[in-house]
């Protein structure tokens, strides 16, 4: 795109013989002037090995003590064949020259394919009242310099008082920063427009920008040794910013990704992170991953880039040109074989949503959502229930969730469970901030998603074998009291014909050992209780911790009885002061007439 180039501009130099910095000498590379770009390169390849006479122009953030600053404006030297540094201007190697440094230097380079880079990401402007360093944006010319964020005031308060000065500084000194190399005219050079292409190439999605979601299947016909070469961000002791990652097309269970054990440095600032290694593959069908986040990219890096930064983002590449066959892409689809989908939840939403399976089968659930700051629970999460018994069969359980992109709080699962056939409810509550197009940090790297979302993958999936469910009341129930509200006293008789097995399935408050919302059974003419729901007997029913559970079963003779549930002046359905449980539509009490096992089909 323009935007792009705009940016970086990569710049192939022929030769300019009547240029010379020294007798003999051909000028091969030159890139200067930075007031528009923040970054250009050259490729070239010596025949033989050769002296290189390199004279590059940068700056420090410490004008006058080399042993301290970083450079902001500098170039370097990687081999293109192994990607790694082979020169760099540092304070130590260059000299002050006015309010930059110079480098004026021969090196010898071995016989070999280079690639020469340089950078100017950021500016560190000095004066008698200040020393401010500010990103350098070149998609925003009215805006170019951001210090601190636009949106702070006090920045913003620096930049309105300080701005001019600094625009007129670096206009006047970036455009002298820059680079040439010069090389013995005799020697023979060939120039290439960089990065030089990996061999064997499978797929690359380099060159990444901000908030990139990079999703591409691949299939593998045997097993098959792939190298992947992936560069993304990452600070010290936080998630990954822009990271990789690949799952089995069929499990979804990540066989390899980025992450604090297996990455190294790239070069550069300190959060630029590398991964470059072979990774053994089954034959089967995988999809790859890759997230970029908000800022320090390739549209606009904010901090030094990577040793190798047009191959920002991931590379998959063989060891040999028999590899090529054994690998085929395709395009994976998330909207194939949807069964439930809760997504684009906004703040404060309770939303729910039934299936019916008429045969066992594997579903895939993909769930992004929030945790709490106190990562021990979340926030906006989903779960699902057996319709009928009531019983939660999964649940967005913190400790299984990975970082979705984005702000660390933003949690996802994306996994494969085994369910048996029957009726189910899918659930998914949020809390009331950070949710769907109301972001209080960075949102996830797939927002649309954000929710749960049940697939079925199975290979042979007849969708004659799923369908919608919606909950009525079941004919099994004998009695019930349910979405009571404060400061209820509610009841209701019922009559058994024979002693009966009864599943007592109850939702209320309770705290201190004390409950305040809950229910029991009574003997209709004398009012002797026969059964009551204890805070002894219950478990945490999700939510705020005084959300309290009972699902049980008991015996009760022939007779009539009255079913009773009481609540006090606060925390009831859709009236909650806490999180609400995670069976919300049952606050309340019910009763199954327990069925025999051969019965129940």
């Amino acid at each position: 795109s323009t935007l792009y180039y705009l940016l970086i501009t990569v710049t192939t130099v022929l030769f300019l013989c009547n240029r010379y910095a020294n007798a003999g000498e051909k000028l091969i590379v030159e890139l200067k002037d930075f007031s528009r770009s923040e970054l250009k390169a050259c490729g070239f390849t010596l025949n033989s090995e050769s002296p290189v006479h390199i004279k590059a122009l940068g700056a420090s953030t410490d004008r006058k003590n080399k042993s301290r600053g970083d450079m902001f404006a500098y170039g370097w030297i990687i081999n293109s064949e192994t990607r790694e540094k082979v020169w760099m201007m540092d304070p130590n190697n260059t000299s002050r020259s006015g309010d930059d440094r110079k480098f004026d230097e021969y090196i010898t380079l071995p016989k070999g394919t280079y690639e020469i880079y340089f950078t100017a990401p950021y500016f560190s402007y000095q004066s008698s009242f200040t020393k401010i360093n500010t990103n350098v944006d070149h998609r925003h010319d009215d805006e170019l310099f951001d210090i601190g964020g636009r949106h702070n005031f006090f920045f913003s308060w620096l930049e309105d008082w300080f701005g001019g000065d600094m625009r007129k500084e670096w206009f006047k000194r970036s455009k002298n920063w820059g680079v040439e190399i010069y090389i013995d005219e005799k020697n023979p050079v060939t120039m290439f427009n960089p990065p030089k292409d990996f061999p064997n190439i499978l797929f690359r999605a380099v060159n990444l920008g901000e908030n990139e979601f990079i999703k591409q299947g691949f299939s593998l016909n045997k097993p098959l040794a792939i190298h992947i070469y992936a560069l993304g961000e990452g600070i010290k002791d936080e998630e990954l910013s822009d990271y990789g990652y690949i799952v089995d097309a069929k499990t979804h269970k990540r066989i390899w990704e980025m992450k604090r054990g297996n990455i190294t440095k790239a070069g550069g600032a300190d959060k630029n992170i590398k991964f470059d290694a072979a990774v053994n593959f089954n034959a089967g069908n995988y999809i790859v991953y890759y997230y970029t986040d908000d800022s320090h990219s390739s549209v606009d890096w904010n901090d030094s880039p990577p040793y190798d930064p047009l191959n920002y983002g991931i590379s998959l590449y063989g060891h040999d040109e028999k590899d090529k066959p054994v690998f085929k892409l395709f395009t994976p689809s998330d909207e194939e074989n949807v069964i439930v989908s809760i997504t684009k939840v906004g703040n404060d939403e309770t939303r729910s949503e039934g299936f019916t399976l008429k045969k066992d089968a594997n579903v895939r659930i993909y769930s992004i959502g929030e945790r709490y700051s106190s990562r021990r629970q979340m926030a906006d999460y989903g779960w699902i229930i057996n319709a009928k018994t009531r019983e939660k069969v999964w649940e967005m359980n913190v400790d299984k969730t990975v970082h979705a992109g984005g702000g660390s709080k933003n949690r996802m699962i994306d996994e494969v469970i085994s369910l048996p056939k029957g009726s189910y409810m899918v659930f998914y509550q949020s809390d009331d901030s950070h949710s769907y197009d109301d972001w209080n940090v960075s949102p996830s790297y797939d927002p649309k998603h954000w929710g749960i979302t049940v697939y079925a993958v199975d290979g042979d999936f007849d969708k004659s074998t799923v369908e919608k469910y919606i909950e009525e009341r079941d004919k099994n129930i004998i009695a019930q009291i349910i979405k009571v509200r404060d400061n209820a006293n509610l009841s209701e008789t019922f009559k058994l014909t024979e002693p009966t097995r009864v599943r007592i399935y109850a939702i209320g408050e309770g705290a201190r050992r004390e409950m305040s919302d809950y229910g029991w059974v009574e003997q209709a003419t004398t009012g002797k209780v026969v059964w009551e729901m204890t805070y002894s007997m219950t478990f945490h029913a999700g939510g705020a911790r005084k959300n309290r559970l009972v699902n049980t079963t008991i015996l009760l003779d022939k007779g009539e009885y009255r079913l009773r549930y009481v609540s006090d002046d606060s925390h009831s359905f859709n009236k909650w002061n806490d999180d609400p449980p995670d069976d919300a539509q049952y606050w309340g009490i019910i009763l199954y007439r327990e069925l025999e096992v051969k019965d129940k089909n």
